[in-house]
Parts: C-alpha cells; structure tokens; sequence
C-alpha cells in the first residue's frame, strides 16, 4: 500500500505533521482527564468529550498513515462524534457516570462501532475504492492493528531509553530529564509524540511492515485448533453437559473459542483467493472449523439459557446472549457457504462484511433505549417475583436496586406495589437495602438473617425431640437460642439416637444445682454414636460444658440417660456441689 500524498511535503514534514497531531492528542487525555473535571461541572459532557476525543484520534492517527489529513480528519470525525454521542446517551439510565462505566458493556460497545467503522470509512475516502470492497478492508484492518502494534512497541522501547538516559545523566548530577518528566502534561505528550511518530514511519515502510507475516503464522494453528475442537465435541457426550454449564465462564470460553476460529479462518481465506492458503489442510481444516463454530455457539447460548433460568435477565448475560447470536450468525453464513462448496472462501468473505455491520449496529443498539440491558433486566425480575417464581428472600435486590440504575429504582417501586404474603420480607430487606453501603453489608445482614432462621428451625426440632426430667418440665427455646449451627446439629443427631430404655439421646435435667440463685438449673446430656454422653449447662448467657470430678466421659453409658428420666439421679449436698451419676459425679462451676 503506497502512502497518501503529504500536504506537509516530504518524510520530514509527514513525521513531524504525525509527532504534532500525536502530542497534542496527549495534552488533550491529560486535559481531558485531569484538569476539564474540575472546570465542568456537567459529568456527561466529560464524557462526551472526553470519549469523543479519544476516539478521534485514535481514528486520526490510524486513517493518516492511509490518508491525506484533510480525508483523515474527516473519517476520524465521522467515527467519534456519533459513538460518544450514544455512550452519552446511554449514560441517561445512570444517575451517576461511575455506575454506568463500571460493567464495562458500555464501553466495549463503544470501542466496537469506533473499530468497526473505521475501516469502512476509510476505504470508501480513498479515491476508486469502494467501502464494501473485502480485499481493502481486508487489509486496511489488519494494518490498522499491525500498525498500531509496532508503534506502541517503538513507544515502549522510547521510554526505556528515556528512562536509562534519565539514569545516567542523574550519575553526574543532572535531572533534566527528571524535572521535564515533572510537569504533569509531559508523560502524555512525550507519549503521544513517540507513538505519532512511530505511526509515521510505519506508515513509510507500509510495504515490509504488513500483516502477511502475522497472517501465514496464524494459518500453522488451524489444524491444532481443529483438533482441539474435536477432542472437546468428542469429549462433551461422554462428560455430559452438567460439569461443563457452571456459569457464564463456560459460555465466555465457548465464544472466545468461536471467535479465534472465525479469526484463524479468515487468516486462511485471506483477502482473495490468489493469495489464500495453497495446502489442502488447511484449506480442509477450515471448513471443519467453520461446521464447528455453530455448534461452539450453540453450546455458549444454551449455558447462557441456563444461567437465565436460575437467576433471570442481567445486563452480562444479555450481552453473552448477543455474542452468542453474532457468533451463530457467523457459523450459520460459514457452515452455508462451506455446503455450497462453490465459491466457499468468497461467500466467507462476504460473510465477514454482513456481520461485521451486523455488529455494528448491535452496538449501536446497546446504547439506545431499543437495547436497553438495565431496563430489559429490571423487568424481568419483577416478573420472576410477581409471578412467584423467586421469593422475597431470594431476590437480589442490591442488584437490583444498585446495579440497575434508574431503572432499577424503578423496579424496587414496582416490586413493593406487587408484594405479597412475603410483603414483610421483602420491606425488611428493601429497608436493609436503604442503609447499606456496601453489597458485603447488605449480604452479610441477609445471611445473618438466614442463618437466624435455619438455627430457630433447628431449636424447634430440638425441643421437640429432647425429653425433659423431671416429668412435667419443658424446655424454653431461649436456652438454647445463641447456640451456633454446629452446636445445634450435634444436639439434634444426638436427638435422633435411642438409649438402652428407647429414650432419645438428648436429655435436659432441671435441678436447683446452685443455691445461690434463684431457680433450677438446667443441663443437657446429649449422646454422640460412639454411646459417649456429654453434659452441657444451659443457661440465657451461654453455654458451659461441664467437667467431671472423677470417673470419664466413657464411664457414663447410655443407659445413665434413662436413669436422668426416672428420677435415680440425685443432687449432693456437699459445699462443692455435684451430680451423683453413680461410678461418676460431676462438677457443678457456678
């Protein structure tokens, strides 16, 4: 590809035109980011232009090497102001900007209209070519991403050498370069210089740096990829699809899959068929890879289907079902063009156009109220609770309400006009939600709440299994509130085993143990399965186990439990106070 022609006339002035347009696009990001936030008092057109900018020259710096600047400035136009202006746009469903960026989605649909749509505009700026002509966004797109690559490298390389020189000028006392770097705007220009710079060059030798290299080594992993592929459909019948539908990870794995394959295919078709892959295995390999995406895909929509069944709608799972759709359209148009065999590798290419402005628009979507992925998931966990299909306790309602944005605010409003026999629930929770500041707060209250009510649940077990001595006695479930779960499960298993006389392994004695205070004590034996008794004071400040005088735990037997209901135990009267169990007393501790 031979250069545009250089208004600047000459390399010198094209270089310095590039090292120009790239520092000011540093002093822009610096300004952008850490002066224009303080002078604007409006989020949004910070955003708007801060995005904007930077996507405008990101486009301007990349169509310059393949561009006069006059067309570039154009096409770098064309790109940014319409995508920021829809990420602005989109950023309405937030209250804050933060909120709205932090899942990302936001952004990836941003940085795919600006990738997308370059090259299309700067094929049809460049005079005789048209904007769908394949062999030229072919490989306009690869030299953008070709380009793009070595001049960060040089960038890199740029600033180890300024480092070291920073270095050795320090050993004779000289900090020019230290007290340059300083001024809070220069490591943005110096950066944006070196990569205009680097971008320039490259662009010079557009005829020995070019993406064929890149592109003849991608074609060597087809066949790894492909039997790669066919180990893992081989291997999925015999594994079975529950271990492998965990979570959204096995559809990102899935789709990442897809696309490498889509990638290594189109390295294999090339721009045409003249300089496609000559081999036959590749050739062959591809074609199987092409059967295969589909099926990938299928695979990665049917885990999203999954997740969406147990949880409902959020925005990740929307775009995982999106990619999982683009990826489908790719292996639908691929697996079609491979069965019609005639003209397979053309019919690919055109492919890739229709899907690529497929995704295009799908991104452009994303950021418009068609697509909207916080309202589309705010509304279906309403329905999922109104239709009684998930609980008050189970809702996420810090997704909800926090997640969500402003239609998720909304979607608390309808949640309380919809509540029903678990309305209080749901107002406990809803006010929890109002106080909390953190997701970990608002959980852990809920699983303390959860916690709390599987501990009462086994409390009343327990006080309806345990027997109780003397006869007429019962068991406040206050004694034992307090207790932790562990505790409680050992008590009820021991509930559940049967002494020699048939009476349950958990037994409460009520005795005045200790004179000194009002009222009968009272102590838990429990049985564990080895016949082993443990004794355990009750009491409204916690639990003590007791400790033997003499004898072992081992010389109370099972049958020790039916001598506590009969009434044979008796009370000692001796200052230290203790349990006659016979062959064993025990210890009273006030």
């Amino acid at each position: 590809m031979t250069m545009a022609a250089d208004p600047a006339g000459g390399i010198v002035g094209r270089r310095a035109l590039m090292t120009g347009v790239g520092a000011l696009a540093g002093m822009a990001g610096w300004f952008l980011v850490d002066e224009l936030p303080d002078l604007v008092d409006s989020d949004r057109l910070v955003l708007f232009l801060t995005a904007g900018f930077g996507a405008f020259f990101f486009a301007l710096l990349a169509a310059s090497g393949a561009l006069a600047l006059r067309a570039a400035v154009a096409v770098a136009a064309l790109v940014s102001v319409p995508a920021a202006g829809l990420l602005t746009w989109a950023s309405l469903r937030h209250a804050e900007i933060d909120d709205f960026l932090e899942p990302g989605h936001p952004l990836v649909a941003f940085g795919l209209i600006v990738f997308l749509t370059l090259p299309f505009l700067i094929v049809g700026f460049r005079p005789g070519e048209r904007w769908r002509s394949y062999p030229a966004l072919f490989r306009q797109s690869w030299d953008i991403a070709v380009r793009y690559a070595a001049a960060w490298i040089f960038t890199g390389a740029f600033w180890a050498v300024l480092f070291l020189s920073d270095a050795l000028l320090g050993l004779v006392g000289l900090e020019i370069i230290e007290d340059i770097l300083d001024i809070a705007f220069m490591p943005p220009v110096l950066t944006g210089a070196a990569l205009g710079l680097a971008l320039a060059v490259v662009a010079e030798l557009s005829d020995y740096i070019s993406p064929f290299l890149i592109l003849r080594l991608l074609r060597l992993l087809v066949p790894v990829v492909l039997v790669v592929t066919v180990v893992f459909l081989g291997a999925l019948p015999l594994r079975g699809l529950s271990d492998l539908f965990g979570g959204l990870s096995a559809a990102a794995v899935l789709l990442a899959m897809a696309v490498g394959i889509a990638t290594l295919i189109t390295a294999v078709i090339d721009r045409e068929d003249a300089e496609a892959a000559d081999a036959g295995l590749l050739r062959l390999s591809s074609q199987a890879l092409a059967v295969a995406i589909p099926l990938l895909s299928g695979l990665a929509l049917y885990a999203v289907w999954l997740r969406v069944s147990d949880y409902g709608w959020s925005p990740d799972r929307i775009a995982a079902a999106c990619a999982g759709a683009v990826g489908m359209g790719y292996g639908v148009l691929y697996t079609a063009a491979v069965i019609l065999r005639r003209d397979w590798m053309e019919r690919i290419r055109r492919a890739n156009i229709a899907m690529a402005l497929a995704v295009i628009g799908l991104a452009a979507l994303w950021l418009t109220p068609v697509l909207n992925a916080e309202s589309l998931s705010a509304r279906n966990q309403v329905a999922r609770y109104a239709s009684g299909k998930v609980g008050a306790e189970a809702l996420d309602l810090w997704f909800i309400g926090r997640e969500l944005g402003l239609a998720g605010e909304a979607a608390l409003d309808r949640l309380r006009a919809a509540a029903g026999d678990d309305a209080d629930v749901l107002d406990a929770r809803l006010a929890r939600l109002e106080t909390a500041s953190y997701r970990w707060d608002f959980d852990a209250a809920d699983r303390e709440t959860t916690a709390t009510d599987a501990a009462n649940a086994r409390i009343v077990e327990i006080v309806s299994a345990v027997a109780v001595a003397p006869e007429g006695r019962r068991l406040d479930p206050a004694l034992l509130a307090g207790a932790a779960m562990p505790q409680l499960s050992t008590w009820l298993s021991a509930c559940g085993r049967r002494t020699p006389g048939g009476n349950p392994g958990c037994v409460v004695l009520f005795a005045d143990l200790l004179p000194e205070v009002p009222g009968d004590e009272a102590i838990l034996f429990t049985m564990n399965a080895a016949g082993n008794i443990s004794l355990t004071a009750l009491n409204a400040e916690g639990f003590q186990a007791l400790r033997f005088l003499r004898g072992a735990p081992v010389d109370l037997a099972p049958a020790t439990l039916d001598r506590v209901l009969d009434g044979s135990v008796t009370v000692g009267e001796p200052a230290l106070r203790s349990l006659d169990l016979g062959g064993a007393e025990v210890l009273i501790l006030p």
